[in-house]
């Protein structure tokens, strides 16, 4: 296939696309709610930024055209609690667009090296998937600094508690200069405060949202020291002491299954990049694997084994504390 119809047969894909979703969202319509949002819109000053970038630009422009249609916003909302984990993430429908994004751009990138037929659908899937594996990568490094910082912050806390402040004081005292993971959940716990709800229902919020045990435990010290009595500061320094050693805990035994968990990076990542040399400097060798149909049943099969392998490679490293 040459390049003309290459790109000829991708505009016509891009264009029965477009109508389609067109005529679908005539069909369907907007409910009356988003109706009158994007009437209210209309008279809405937006406030740009001289020096946004393009692709936030982009994103954002991406979003409100998903948002436009009923039936993708309620696609994109299924997004909503991954990215709450995460401060600083896009909306759920700008996160839709650019996994839409990514996965047409993967895909017109596979046509350049694959065949039409193998390059489409590995690239739509790969595209649409590939930035969720990212994204929660970078939400469970989130979650394991946030355990990890958990016991300083509450350190910080008890010193103004032993100094008279009260438990938000002290907490407002402890993130005000911060700007890692703690400090942003405690500062929003204590904006939700204010606006309405006590503070350890902010708090337990935060736990179940990040799946957070430290926090489950410091909120039922908390609720126990208010029904019973007590020394607040002698319990936040028990609860500090007890996240203080398992974060401890946690490191070692990270330290200790650090080259178990170097070794299935490398079986994992051998066989991808070995196909990957083969195919740029040897196409040829390489080529019987996608053009007959024997070669197509041993990647199925290569792709299951490696699946298998991944999972039970990460059951073997994975320990819990």
């Amino acid at each position: 296939m040459t390049g003309w119809a290459l790109v000829a047969l991708l505009s016509a894909v891009l264009a029965i696309f477009l109508v389609l979703f067109a005529l679908f969202d005539a069909v369907l319509g907007r409910t009356p709610e988003q109706r009158r949002i994007a009437s209210l819109k209309v008279f809405t000053a937006v406030e740009r930024k001289p020096g946004e970038p393009i692709l936030h630009q982009l994103r954002a422009a991406g979003g409100a055209m998903i948002e436009q249609s009923p039936t993708l916003a309620r696609w994109a909302a299924r997004s909503e609690p991954l990215l709450d984990q995460k401060s600083g993430a896009p909306s759920p429908a700008e996160w839709l667009g650019v996994r839409l994004g990514m996965a047409f751009l993967l895909a017109l990138l596979l046509t350049v090296a694959l065949p039409l037929w193998a390059a489409l659908p590995v690239g739509l899937l790969a595209g649409y998937f590939l930035p969720t594996v990212v994204f929660k990568a970078q939400v469970q490094r989130r979650k394991q600094r946030f355990a990890d910082d958990l016991p300083g912050m509450l350190h910080l806390m008890l010193s103004s508690l032993k100094s008279g402040f009260t438990l938000q004081q002290a907490v407002e005292a402890a993130v005000r200069d911060d700007t890692g993971p703690v400090a942003e959940e405690l500062s929003r716990a204590l904006s939700e405060s204010r606006i309405s709800g006590e503070f350890e229902d902010a708090l337990q919020r935060i736990g179940e949202r990040l799946g957070s045990t430290e926090i489950t435990w410091l909120v039922m010290a908390l609720r126990l020291q208010r029904e019973v009595g007590g020394s607040l500061s002698e319990v936040m320094q028990t609860t500090a002491d007890t996240m203080r050693e398992r974060a401890y805990l946690r490191r070692h035994v990270r330290t200790l299954s650090a080259e178990g968990r170097f070794s299935a990076y490398v079986l994992i990542a051998m066989p991808l990049v070995t196909g990957g040399v083969l195919f740029a400097t040897r196409p040829e060798y390489v080529k019987p694997l996608y053009t007959e149909v024997t070669g197509i049943a041993m990647l199925v099969v290569a792709f299951l084994l490696l699946v298998v392998g991944i999972v039970w490679l990460r059951a073997a490293v994975k320990i819990e504390v």
